[in-house]
């Protein structure tokens, strides 16, 4: 038997939930969201002028930097903070390749028995990131435009920072890509 509702999700209380569990004890449930027209998300334009807020020039720590893209992630809707995290970990997973990883200087990839530094890698790519849409595009297409020896860990801490300045919580959300190194399978394929 399948009974249908339709709630909205203001309208969820835990008097709600605790009548479901009341009346159907041990089912299942499948929950289908509608979000309406209105509802927009983060755009990718939006993402890369988050990035494009960046000031180098703000101080020589991470926080400088990412100052003003936090202050404006924190002043949208909670899930675009959210929606962030995802593209920033899109963007990093397309560049988890073999190919990238042997265009980052000093520690490049060379085999499997190599001083590679996987978490090096990581930040090579926040890095590529960092520096834009255009210098994103332009590297993806080609690896070998890799910037050498050069990292941008902070980039990773952004969503984490703007979340907690809009709640005073601490961000825990797993992304849709993992952005460890290694986890793109189809680029490091022989």
């Amino acid at each position: 038997m399948i009974q249908q509702y339709q709630v909205s999700v203001d309208s969820l209380s835990d008097n709600f939930l605790a009548n479901l569990q009341e009346h159907y004890p041990h089912a299942q449930l499948e929950i289908k969201v509608k979000t309406p027209k209105s509802f927009e998300g983060l755009s990718e334009a939006e993402f890369w002028n988050i990035i494009a807020l960046f000031d180098w020039t703000n101080g020589d720590d991470d926080r400088g930097v990412l100052s003003k893209a936090i202050n404006t992630l924190a002043a949208k809707p909670i899930r675009h903070i959210y929606e962030f995290q995802d593209i920033l970990s899109k963007k990093l997973f397309a560049l988890d390749t073999i190919a990238h990883a042997k265009n980052t200087g000093e520690n490049d990839w060379v085999s499997k028995d190599s001083d590679f530094s996987v978490d090096e890698f990581l930040y090579a790519r926040c890095c590529v990131v960092a520096n834009g849409q255009n210098f994103y595009n332009k590297v993806l297409k080609n690896p070998e435009l890799m910037p050498r020896d050069m990292a941008f860990e902070g980039i990773l801490t952004l969503a984490h920072l703007a979340y907690r300045l809009k709640t005073n919580k601490i961000f825990r959300y797993i992304p849709i890509f993992n952005v460890e190194t290694f986890a793109n399978k189809k680029g490091w394929a022989a």
